[in-house]
This record gives C-alpha cells, structure tokens and sequence, in this order.
C-alpha cells in the first residue's frame, strides 16, 4: 500500500519539535509517519552537512567533517521492530540503513557489549535468562532486569554519551506510555540534544498490573515537559482496516458499550465472530479456523490467555502438522540454541560438553512454570528417571556415530540435534527448538574448510544473546501464536482469540478499566477477521461481548 499522509500525519513530519508526542488509536499510521518524519529529518541534517562543507570548500579550509547522523527507533519486542522495518521500506528508501530499530533491551545489550569492557563488563559477557539462573550450577552472567540500569551507567560516561550524541540526531520511541521509569530514564540518556518522537496510545496500555513503573498519563505528562514539546493527535482512521468497522466496535467494546452499533455491525457483517468450543480444550476449533483462513491465503494471528496455554496450542498444531511461529518465547528459542550447541560439541568428541544442563534450561525455558524447577528438568540432571534416562543414552550413542567428520556427518550431524528432543521423549516446546534447529543447521555450515568449531560456537552463543534481548527474529510465517500481551504493534488478516474456563484477569470488576483495554487491543490486530473462540462460559470481562456478538449475528440480515 502506498503511504499518503493526512493533514496530521504531515504535520508529524514536517514539524521540527525538540520533542514531539504523537498520539493516535490502533492503525492510525503512527509507526509509518514515524518513520516518514525521519525521512525527512535525516534529509534536512543532510542539507545542512552539506552547506557547512560547501562554505569550507569556498572559504579554502581543510577540515574533516562529521558522519551523517542516525535516526534510532525503540520497541518493546522483536516481532514489532521486524514489522517495523517492514513497514519503513517503501517510506525510507535510500535512507533505510541509517535508521537503526531496536528492541530496549537489545540496544542496552549493544551498548554494554559496545563499551562495557573497560567499565566493568569484561568480555565475554553473556545474558543470564531466568530458566539458566534457576538450573544448578548457572554460569556468571547479567540478568535481564540488569541489562537497561547497566547500559544506563555507561551512558552516564561521558566517552559513552559523545559517542551516541554524534551518532543519532533523531530518537524515536513506540508505544512510549508503557515504558517503566528505569526505561524512561535510559531513553533520555541517548543522545539527549537528539530530537525526540514519542508515539502512543494510552488506551493501549496493557502492562500496569506487572509491569512496576508504567503509568500513561503521568509518561505523557513528562513527555510534555520536556523543552519545547508539542503534541499531535492523529485522526481515528485506521489504515489497518479502512473501512472502520472493527475498530469501531473495539471501541465500543473498550467503553463497555456492548448494545453500540458497531457492535451489531461488526457481527452482522462477518467481521467479529464467536465460535463456542463444543469439548475440550478449543484446539479443534481453532485448527480448522486457521486452515479456512490460510485457504483463502490469510495471514492468522492467534492469541491466548497465557504462556501455558500458548504452548499447549502450539503443540498442539504442531501435532496437526501446521507450520507457525511462536511469539514471545525468546528465552525457550535462545536456550534451545544453548542445548544444541552442546549436543554439537559432545558429537565433535567434547565429552565434558553440558548436555544434561543445557536440556535441563531448554526444558524450564520452555515450560515457564513459576519459579520451580521442572520434575522433567530435574530428572535429566539428577539421572532419576530410568526411561528417560535410555533415550538420552540412546541419542548420545546417535552422537557419537555422527562423528565421521565434517564434511561426513555434517547432514547426519544436524538431522540428529534436530531430531533431540523428540527423541527424549518430550511434548511441551517442540515447536521452538525446532525454530531454533533451522539456525543450527545454517550455522553449522559454518564448520569446515577454514572454519572451525570454534565459529559455530561463537555463532550460536551470539544468536543465543540475541534472541534472549529481543534482537533476534525468526522467519516470519504466516500463522503465528502468542498471548494476549504480545498483541501489541502486530496484524494479521485473520486473528483468532482462544479464551479458556476459569481465566484470572486479576482482581478488576466492572467496568474493567484495565482489562478493557486488552480487550481493545487484540480487537483491533485485525485487517479483516477477528474470531472469538469461547468455552461455555467466558470471563465476565470478555462475556458481554460474546452475547452481543452471538445475538447479533443470529438476526437475519435487513
């Protein structure tokens, strides 16, 4: 689609605020126009590095001219910077390699690996995820809440702050009103002479109840105090879906106006729909709905209530043999890439390699369950579980023999630590590691001629820090599974909600101030098709909609 800006897109980019707020609902074009401001901001620094240079050239004077400048734009996860960049193409052109997008923590892991050897980070620094610090005998490491306060000191140095101030003239930052204080403190300390973008929506705010530090209003407020703020507000169009109807009636449903219009039109017209769950888990209907959708060449979305839940889905279409990508499991894709580096090490005749350990970490990684270790995890360290305890002999025999060489057993080699964790026995996770199994094969193409094990190692251990800071992203396909919380800054064609009996969304009551903003969220990721697929009897938050929506689409058509 080609971008025509409106009035108040163009006035976003054109404006040359210090610091700009740009406020707009679910699919107003706040990313694009964004990037369309960047655009036109690294043009005109480009003009002006260009004046300076002609008067020194006129004037006889030899000098060395700064670099052109960067834009820098923030996100919160991985998915949304790849869609981000997505979207920035067709708008940036030519200028597209001089606008860096990043995750927070993936930009703090960039500075602490950039700078941090001579500051107290000695190298080889790496990322200690929570499932590793729960496993005995947990390397050193920085944790992930460590990463934005340690980026902070460094940035605090002056070298540091020099160096980031000539890089970026221009920083933007999405989704700004849910940053925590620590992470409003670190986006300040980039570049702080840089122009600031700050995009938002307060009605999107869906962190407060875990997230400490996030409040909407009190971060736009600070925003407006910054020297020379101004303040855009987007019109309530949606390039997401032109026609209005599903936003509309997300809107509606956010202000708990269930006998809105919208409402009744959106159903009416097919694009909200409630599926009931006839038995069990919802599984079954949500297969066959994402099979419809793909018939007809959609991109699907599918959110649950839950990383539990998420996972069990996702096994369970990878029972069904569809292919999707799991969204929001980082740790389990970084820690998958850990686990399989070491069965490659002990197949390459490293016999003290951490098979059991690193299997255990995959294991807690990809189950989540609180702060527990997993029986399943305990048993690979502990050797207490006798069948278990035959097929992890039985694939490190399969190791040994693929230790022809690396040019023999290269394939046999990678058909083997892809095949691991099936073969342990295993159900919960399959689907990341074998994401994470694609790469191990790629970079194990790595070993050979010159190259030595040596490269594959540090390969893998980069894209494991990578994916665990977010800087990471897997292949996009065309069906992807997340909870309800990853929503944010994504779309799809068709999105699928499975809700589930007995869901906990905290202790709110009507009107659900909180939840009914998660309830506008997720309507709003949809282009054409948002389904609700509901057990007997959903959450009071999600329960007036679901009538509505039934109601309504039971009415014959006028």
């Amino acid at each position: 689609m080609i971008y025509k800006p409106n009035d108040a897109q163009r006035s976003v980019i054109s404006s040359q605020a210090p610091a700009l707020v740009v406020l707009g609902g679910a699919g107003t074009g706040k990313t694009v126009t964004a990037v369309a401001a960047a655009r036109e901001h690294l043009h005109a620094a480009d003009g002006q590095l260009l004046a300076v240079r002609q008067k020194l050239v006129k004037q006889g004077v030899r000098s060395s001219m700064p670099a052109r400048t960067r834009a820098l734009f923030l996100s919160f996860s991985r998915t949304a910077v790849s869609q981000i960049m997505d979207r920035a193409a067709g708008v940036i052109g030519r200028l597209g390699p001089r606008l860096e997008v990043a995750t927070f923590h993936g930009f703090a892991w960039r500075i602490i690996t950039g700078f941090g050897a001579h500051h107290g980070f000695p190298p080889p620094q790496t990322v200690l995820s929570s499932a590793n610090s729960r496993v005995p005998g947990a390397p050193p490491g920085l944790v992930y809440d460590d990463l934005i306060p340690s980026a902070s000191d460094l940035l605090r140095l002056p070298a540091v702050a020099a160096h980031y101030a000539q890089r970026y003239s221009i920083v933007i930052c999405d989704e700004f009103q849910d940053t925590s204080s620590a992470e409003w403190t670190f986006l300040q300390l980039i570049a702080p002479s840089a122009r600031r973008i700050f995009l938002g929506d307060v009605h999107q705010s869906i962190y407060g109840g875990f997230k400490p530090g996030v409040s909407p209003a009190a971060r736009v407020d600070a925003a407006m105090a910054l020297p020379g703020a101004c303040k855009i507000q987007l019109p309530a169009s949606s390039y997401r879906d032109p026609s209005g109807v599903l936003p509309a009636a997300a809107e509606a449903a956010r202000a708990r106006c269930f006998a809105d219009p919208a409402v009744a039109e959106a159903a009416g017209t097919g694009r909200l729909r409630v599926t009931p769950v006839l038995r069990g888990t919802g599984h079954d209907e949500v297969l066959e709905l994402v099979r419809q959708a793909r018939r007809e060449k959609d991109t699907v979305s599918v959110f649950t209530h839950g990383i539990a839940a998420t996972t069990t889905l996702s096994d369970a279409l990878t029972e069904a043999q569809l292919p999707h990508e799991q969204i929001g499991f980082g740790e389990a894709h970084g820690e998958a890439l850990a686990a399989q580096l070491s069965l490659i090490q002990f197949a390459l005749g490293d016999d003290s390699a951490p098979v059991r350990r690193t299997l255990a970490v995959f294991v807690t990684a990809a189950l989540r369950r609180g702060r527990q270790l997993p029986p399943l995890a305990g048993q690979m360290l502990h050797c207490t579980n006798p069948i278990l305890e035959r097929r992890l002999m039985g694939l490190l025999d399969d190791l040994r023999a693929a230790r022809g060489g690396p040019e023999a057993g290269l394939g046999q080699l990678a058909d083997v630590v892809s095949g691991a964790y099936a073969r342990i026995g295993a159900s919960r996770g399959r689907e990341a590691w074998q994401q994470a199994a694609a790469r191990t094969r790629s970079t194990l193409r790595l070993f050979g001629g010159e190259q030595s094990i040596a490269a594959v190692t540090t390969e893998l251990l980069r894209l494991r820090d990578d994916s665990l800071v977010g800087s990471l992203s897997p292949r996009q396909r065309p069906v992807q599974v997340m909870n309800l919380h990853q929503t944010k800054g994504r779309e799809a064609d068709t999105t699928i909600l499975l809700l589930g009996p007995d869901e906990f969304y905290g202790y709110e009551q009507e009107p659900f101030p909180d939840g009914s903003r998660l309830l506008y969220v997720v309507l709003t990721r949809a282009r054409r098709t948002a389904h609700l697929v509901v057990p007997g009897r959903p959450h009071p938050l999600w329960s007036p909609l679901v009538a509505a929506v039934s109601a309504a689409a039971s009415q014959p058509a006028s």
